[in-house]
C-alpha cells in the first residue's frame, strides 16, 4: 500500500496582500446582539493586525433592513464618511448579495477576505481569495489562526495567520 505523496519543492506563497475586505453580512448575521459593535470589534482587530492595509466592508441591503433604525443610521453614516485611514464601508445594492462584491474586490486588491462563508456557490469567484474564519462570542473576537488560500477549484492551501501579518507587497517603483 503507497504512503501518502510527498509534494516537491517548497509550498506555494500566496500574493502579498494590498487590503482587507469584510464581509460585514456575515459578521452581522453571526448573532444578533450588538451588530455594529461586532463589526467595530472586527474593524479594531484588522487596524491592530495590519496597520498598513486599507479595509473595506460590503453589508448587503437585506441585511441593514434587519437592523433597528438608529443602527441602520449609523451605518448609513459610516458609509457616507470617507476620511482618510478610515474603512470605507459599502452596502450592496438592493436584491444583491454582498459575496460577489467581497470576492470581486478582494480580486481586484489581493484582499484577506475575513468571514466565516466559505464561498462555495462562488467557486470561480473565490479563485486565489485567502479567507480567514472568526469566533464572536460576547466581546471576545478571535480570528482562526491559519486561513485558507483558495488556489483553484477544488484546491485550497492553509496558510498561517503570523504569516501573512508579516508578507507586504513590493513598494511601487
Amino acid at each position: 500500500m503507497a504512503g501518502p505523496r510527498r509534494r516537491r519543492g517548497p509550498l506555494p506563497q500566496p500574493p502579498p496582500l494590498g487590503a482587507i475586505v469584510i464581509d460585514g453580512s456575515n459578521v452581522i448575521a453571526s448573532s444578533t446582539a450588538r451588530p455594529l459593535e461586532r463589526l467595530e470589534r472586527v474593524l479594531d482587530w484588522c487596524r491592530g493586525w495590519r496597520p498598513d492595509l486599507p479595509v473595506h466592508v460590503f453589508v448587503d441591503h437585506r441585511t441593514v433592513g434587519r437592523l433597528v433604525p438608529e443602527a441602520q443610521a449609523r451605518l448609513a453614516a459610516w458609509c457616507e464618511d470617507v476620511t482618510p485611514g478610515r474603512a470605507r464601508c459599502t452596502i450592496c445594492p438592493r436584491g444583491a448579495a454582498a459575496d460577489g462584491f467581497v470576492l470581486a474586490f478582494a480580486r481586484a486588491h489581493d484582499a484577506l477576505v475575513v468571514s466565516n462563508d466559505r464561498y462555495f456557490d462562488h467557486e470561480d469567484l473565490r479563485r486565489n481569495a485567502v479567507t480567514v474564519q472568526f469566533t464572536l462570542a460576547g466581546d471576545r473576537l478571535e480570528l482562526f489562526p491559519e486561513a485558507t488560500w483558495f488556489r483553484s477549484p477544488g484546491t485550497a492551501l492553509r496558510v498561517a495567520l503570523a504569516d501573512l501579518q508579516q508578507r507586504r507587497a513590493p513598494a511601487a517603483p
